[in-house]
């Protein structure tokens, strides 16, 4: 069962001019707090420099968010939503090989991620998640970290394996281990601001591409296949 995220703030229901405002007003205060937390890092901006960027008083700010924990928390949940409905490509595919397929989808995943946040938030996230593990900052990022792994095990799923062993193929800790490799691979990227997407889909291909050679059959690496609806 997939992870579901909170639901969304802007209800599809809401016609009132004075929802239309407020859902608006959300937006362009997350959209200014995504920018200066970009450009000057999360400890560096204010609620007050949110406030000024976006037009609106402080109060505003914090009535929307509470304090900057929550617009971050807004950030990660309405940006993983929007990525995974727009950005995220997790569609099976067997047109190419199986490393390219790998390779290709989580570098679909590591710039999705990054179109929800900058890196700078991201660094801030995951330091601010492990140090305070209770909070409920970490416990959206948990979230959004176990709605990626369930994302991937779906799609792994999909695939008609043929081990190399010859034995049964346990998807689920197949999309783990591959889980596993994009995070260490996306931490190293997240954390080395000169470090662009073209080297870390590189680092991701030579990563992946002996993994999928020593795990999976030849044929099956060559010419992935789906399963079939009774499979």
């Amino acid at each position: 069962m997939t992870t579901p995220l909170p639901p969304d703030p802007h209800d599809p229901t809401a016609t009132s001019l004075r929802d239309r405002k407020k859902a608006i007003r959300h937006d362009a205060i997350l959209s200014h707090a995504k920018t200066l937390f970009t450009e000057r890092g999360i400890d560096a901006t204010t609620m007050a420099d949110i406030a000024d960027a976006a037009d609106v008083s402080p109060p505003t700010v914090f009535n929307y968010f509470g304090n900057k924990d929550g617009i971050l928390i807004a950030l990660i949940t309405e940006g993983t939503r929007n990525a995974f409905a727009h950005d995220v490509a997790m569609t099976p595919r067997v047109d190419t090989d199986f490393a390219t397929i790998l390779t290709d989808t989580l570098s679909s995943v590591s710039r999705g991620t990054l179109n929800i946040a900058g890196k700078r938030v991201w660094r801030y996230s995951e330091a601010a998640a492990i140090r305070h593990p209770n909070t409920e900052l970490a416990r959206e990022y948990a979230r959004v970290d176990a709605h990626l792994r369930d994302a991937l095990k779906t799609f792994v799923g999909c695939y008609d394996f043929t081990l190399r062993s010859a034995d049964p193929a346990d998807t689920d800790f197949l999309a783990e281990l591959i889980f596993d490799i994009w995070n260490a691979a996306f931490f190293e990227l997240i954390k080395d601001d000169a470090l662009d997407l073209d080297t870390h889909d590189a680092h991701l291909s030579a990563r992946l591409r002996p993994l999928v050679r020593l795990l999976f059959d030849d044929a099956f690496v060559a010419n992935p296949v789906l399963k079939t609806k009774e499979g």
